[in-house]
């Protein structure tokens, strides 16, 4: 063994003893990118500890003598691995991995030797990226779009989409890179709103899935009353973990948040309320600007659905409610009008109408000047309706 390293040959015997011996365990670990995380690693109490640990043919961090031997340690973990030596006694090697990167992920093996006993651990670490998934809808004048996002995820995923049944083509795609971490955007037009659309963005460890969907049915109500828009949930219930549904407004290009529920049902704006049970929605009092696209949007884990429903304010009828007497009152004048016009014997007549007055609200009485010939016929042209100009 002359010229040889001896800390070298020692870590040498001891792997190939613990290869040997058999005293091998296998342990998964999942990790969160940029956080800490704790490799673990345990063995029969001894004394001499020799612990090294490895990942491949790299070398992440070597103890003996009662202390770190880092000389060799490999520049990618440098001032990033951490040993309890305080309970290396009594049996743990576990080591701390800082500031976990991507490239941290994969297999890691611990050796122990110790004067009584070798022992190996092999580790496999999961590293989770802090992804996260969205599905965007957007409406103009002109067209209607989807925007399906994968934010901080690792590696790039591949983003499809369904059109109903049918695999089709993205419209347009946008990918950016932070370090490790990539952030996507597939875009869509949505060209048929009798048709289904699904994103799909296939990740590391499963699929995410967004759904968009547009009610056939549109809501017709009138001013004043109220409406119950519903949310088609299906099978997604609210004691999953990390469901949420959220109701927005698209009016004119514009966004408002309405209510949502994560457990607890709030409401955002006046006159609207989410119902627990159901997810639907209540508006009440409404108005013409309550005309527009109500979004459902029903978020889990595995995907997201967006729903939506159009609503349409009419009047409500007051209107012809108010004009009626106005005509019938008009009418009524008009006679009396005529009658007036033809208790003159001679000359030229004068009619004298009123107009307005009668109702709340109205203008005040007017006299109008209508001059006829006596053997004239009446003419009910000649009634001045309120705002009218004579000719």
């Amino acid at each position: 063994m002359k010229g040889q390293n001896t800390p070298a040959v020692i870590i040498s015997l001891l792997l190939i003893s613990a290869a040997l011996w058999g005293f091998t365990e296998e342990i998964e670990v999942t990790g969160l990118f940029s956080k800490d995380c704790i490799l673990p690693c345990s063995f029969p109490p001894g004394s001499d500890e020799v612990i090294h640990w490895s990942k491949e043919n790299k070398k992440v961090h070597t103890y003996y003598r009662q202390k770190d031997q880092l000389e060799e340690q490999d520049p990618h973990y440098r001032g990033r691995t951490h040993l309890f030596h305080e309970n290396i006694p009594s049996g743990n090697a576990s080591l701390k991995l800082s500031n976990l990167s991507m490239t941290d992920e994969g297999p890691y093996t611990c050796y122990v030797g110790t004067a009584q006993y070798p022992t190996e651990v092999k580790v496999l670490l999961h590293v989770l990226a802090p992804s996260s998934y969205a599905l965007e809808y957007q409406k103009t004048n002109t067209e209607r779009r989807l925007k399906c996002f994968a934010f901080l995820t690792y590696p790039a995923p591949n983003i499809s989409w369904e059109q109903g049944n049918v695999s089709i083509q993205e419209t347009d795609r946008e990918e950016t890179r932070n370090g490790d971490l990539y952030s996507v955007r597939s875009d869509k037009d949505i060209v048929s709103t009798t048709d289904t659309y699904w994103c799909h963005i296939d990740f590391h460890h499963g699929v995410w899935t967004a759904e968009w969907r547009m009610m056939q049915d549109h809501l017709q109500e009138v001013e004043g009353g109220h409406t119950v828009i519903p949310c088609e949930h299906g099978n997604d219930i609210a004691s999953t973990d990390g469901f949420s549904v959220v109701w927005t407004l698209h009016r004119n290009a514009v966004t408002s948040v309405l209510a949502s529920f994560n457990g607890t049902a709030h409401s955002h704006q006046p006159r609207v309320q989410i119902d627990k049970t159901d997810f639907s929605l209540r508006l009440d009092h409404l108005t013409a600007d309550d005309s527009g696209e109500y979004l459902c949007n029903i978020s889990t884990p595995h995907g997201t659905k967006l729903i939506v429903s159009t609503l349409h304010i009419e009047n409500s009828g007051n209107t012809w409610m108010i004009i009626g007497p106005v005509l019938t009152a008009v009418a009524a004048v008009a006679a009396v009008a005529v009658a007036l016009c033809y208790l003159k014997k001679n000359g030229r007549e004068v009619c004298a109408l009123t107009r307005g007055g009668t109702l709340p609200g109205a203008p005040e009485p007017e006299l109008i000047q209508m001059q006829r010939k006596r053997e004239a016929p009446y003419s009910t042209t000649d009634i001045l309706l309120p705002n009218q100009q004579p000719t």
